[in-house]
């Protein structure tokens, strides 16, 4: 069993247009914390660090992280609770996100160094998000001290380098990661993002939906000592990984499904990936089992994946491709 501990913000959920059991009660999420509860129920020992209002609600988040079976290291103060609005698209189309989270009570909190130094003493992995530090100085400042003393520590960092262009511009995107990528262990990414952060120069191809992100992980592989790359692949309907782990490219099998809700879908194939790398799984392994998790991530509306193992290894939605 690892140690884990992701930093990151956990805003409410108001869906937009919707009326069903699923808009009748608060729902919370973001990607760190989603990523994170794929292994706290799966037994890991789990921390989440973060920082909300200092009221009744920042008291319930700290009751549903718990609920989770997630140790919660939270700051308290007197900003306000981040919240994105979603608002679900037509079948196999992204669900439109709105962020209302400027000057919210996580991105105005500058974390201790000697907390850090106490937090990451005895964690073996720290869970990332490429996200956060489009959210303020702050948070670009945080995750720079987590980063150094992650590696003070031989504490591995797993980064899911997503993009926000609503949040930052690509110019301070490709900037801030330029400079982290070179420590981070595990990186998570589709070729998409890679294109436009590090700037490859790749091709879309409609025959080989895998080719694209070949392509753009050959191009960084010797740039960087990642101990494993991995990468979602959407094509329509669509869904694919394509992984690198201990030299190995292994492409997986093909999932044709209609999409219902794409939130929270790529912090299960992080979760369920890092779930199989904890366990020791080959790379073939790892590829089944979290290329079916993302895929029937798409199925439910919610941020946390909360299929059990057997479920997502027998899921086999529409039609199997692979």
């Amino acid at each position: 069993m690892g140690k884990i501990i992701a930093y990151g913000e956990l805003m409410l959920r108001i869906p937009l247009g919707e009326k069903s059991f699923f808009t009748q009660f608060p729902n919370y999420g973001g990607c760190e914390l989603n990523s994170l509860a794929f292994l706290s129920q799966r037994g890991h020992d789990c921390e989440f660090l973060s920082s909300f209002p200092d009221s009744y609600v920042g008291q319930i988040i700290k009751s549903y992280v718990e609920s989770l079976n997630i140790n919660c290291n939270f700051n308290f103060n007197k900003d306000r609770l981040g919240v994105y609005y979603t608002k679900t698209s037509e079948t196999n189309q992204p669900t439109e996100i709105y962020y209302d989270r400027k000057n919210s009570s996580f991105s105005n909190y500058l974390v201790p160094i000697n907390n850090l130094k106490k937090i990451l003493s005895n964690k073996n992995f720290v869970i990332l998000s490429g996200i956060t530090p489009a959210l303020s100085p702050t948070c670009q400042e945080n995750i720079y001290n987590i980063i150094n003393v992650a590696k003070l520590y031989n504490v591995k960092v797993v980064y899911d380098i997503n993009f926000r262009p609503s949040l930052w511009s690509i110019k301070e995107c490709r900037n801030f990661n330029k400079q982290i990528l070179p420590q981070v262990d595990y990186l998570f990414a589709n070729s998409q993002t890679l294109r436009s952060i590090l700037e490859i120069d790749t091709k879309s191809n409609d025959i080989d939906i895998f080719k694209e992100s070949e392509d753009s992980l050959n191009q960084i592989i010797d740039q960087y000592n990642f101990s494993l790359i991995a990468m979602t692949i959407r094509k329509k309907n669509k869904l694919a990984s394509l992984i690198n782990y201990k030299n190995t490219n292994i492409r997986s099998e093909i999932f044709e499904i209609d999409q219902i809700d794409r939130v929270g879908a790529g912090d299960s194939f992080l979760g369920s990936v890092m779930y199989g790398v904890l366990n020791g799984w080959g790379i073939s392994k790892i590829s089944l089992f979290s290329t079916s998790s993302f895929a029937i991530a798409h199925t439910f509306k919610g941020d946390v994946n909360r299929f059990v193992d057997e479920e997502i290894i027998k899921f086999k939605s529409n039609i199997s491709l692979g």
